[in-house]
């Protein structure tokens, strides 16, 4: 199927969802249009800015999962994001993804890449996987898993021979920041796109400090290298509204309370527990889908009110259902220059 073509069935796909969610905005109801699956916590890599393996392992088994998608789908779920952890180290992924798939959901997966070669079969049937890289092999290596860069590049290279598009997730940390054209070069020539994620405190709460030697001037310094490289015609991920936000008003792009997290997104934590996000996944008003059903948990969820994040995935997903144009058509690959 060509280009094009892809496009307009995607878009076609999305007309029955969409009349849901106009009909949400004008009731003020709830539907979990994009929702992210965190199937375990567990991982087989300790990065350094990371404690989510330190997180309660308990998880729910393969028929409480599938579950969780069929509810989740039939309320009008267009996209599911399987995350851990590391989310092949559960057996069961492969048919996670099938089942999400055969609902008729966009599937993507997050991943760090070692595992890829040989669930290649599972990971040929996505949509979309993300590939966890921090920078060359002497970054890369050092933050998260000593031999992990050569497993990276061929899990790219594997997944992109699959037909399956791949993009990449950098975590910005001092080291990795002075590599980012590295990864952009890397980017341009194996054919990917590359995102960028400031480093967050390793518990993932967004009051604590960033790494210290990036301060808001040096998130406005690294969102206008960004864009400058867009220009250029690097395969740059985030979007240009995304990135002039973030240079204009740093890592902060506005608060919890006017986030579209626990409205029209959310994220399911491995014992089924329904939270707005990763990044307030110890809030209080946590609620168990599991006890409750997905759907009714997301109607129960409060809305989250601390001073928010600059979270790229999160902060796309709320300028698109802003009705920001160049969101959707860079999310769509089909954004030029401006």
């Amino acid at each position: 199927m060509s280009t094009h073509l892809k496009i307009i069935s995607e878009v076609a796909s999305l007309t029955r969802p969409f009349g849901r969610y106009l009909a949400s905005r004008v009731t003020g109801g709830k539907i979990p249009l994009a929702v992210t699956l965190s199937l375990t916590n567990r991982c087989n890599f300790r990065c350094v800015y990371c404690h989510v393996p330190a997180l309660p392992h308990g998880e729910m088994d393969t028929q409480e999962w599938l579950h969780a998608i069929d509810e989740l789908a039939a309320a009008g779920m267009i996209r599911a994001s399987v995350m851990g952890g590391e989310p092949l180290l559960r057996e069961d992924c492969g048919e996670v993804i099938r089942h999400i798939k055969r609902r008729g959901v966009h599937a993507a997966m997050n991943t760090n890449g070692w595992l890829v070669e040989e669930r290649i079969e599972d990971v040929a049937r996505l949509d979309v996987v993300c590939v966890s890289i921090d920078g060359p092999k002497e970054v890369h290596d050092v933050q998260r898993r000593k031999g992990s860069y050569d497993r990276v590049v061929r899990a790219i290279e594997r997944s992109l021979s699959a037909g399956v598009q791949v993009v990449t997730m950098t975590v910005v940390t001092p080291k990795s920041r002075e590599t980012i054209d590295v990864v952009l070069r890397m980017a341009k020539e194996m054919g990917f796109r590359a995102h960028f994620h400031l480093e967050h405190d390793a518990d993932c709460d967004t009051n604590k400090p960033i790494s210290p030697q990036i301060d808001d001037a040096g998130v406005a310094d690294l969102a206008r290298l960004l864009m400058r490289r867009k220009d250029e015609g690097f395969p740059v991920g985030p979007s240009r509204t995304f990135l002039r936000a973030l240079a204009d008003k740093g890592r902060r792009l506005h608060g919890c309370d006017t986030c579209y997290a626990s409205r029209y997104f959310c994220h399911v934590m491995p014992d089924g527990t329904v939270v707005p996000c990763l990044l307030t996944h110890r809030s209080p008003g946590a609620v168990s889908g599991r006890e409750l059903g997905y759907v009714e948990a997301l109607q129960r969820l409060p809305q989250p009110m601390d001073a928010g994040c600059s979270c790229e995935p999160l902060q796309e997903m709320n300028m698109m259902l802003g009705g920001h144009p160049e969101v959707v058509l860079n999310a769509l690959g089909l954004a030029g220059r401006s």
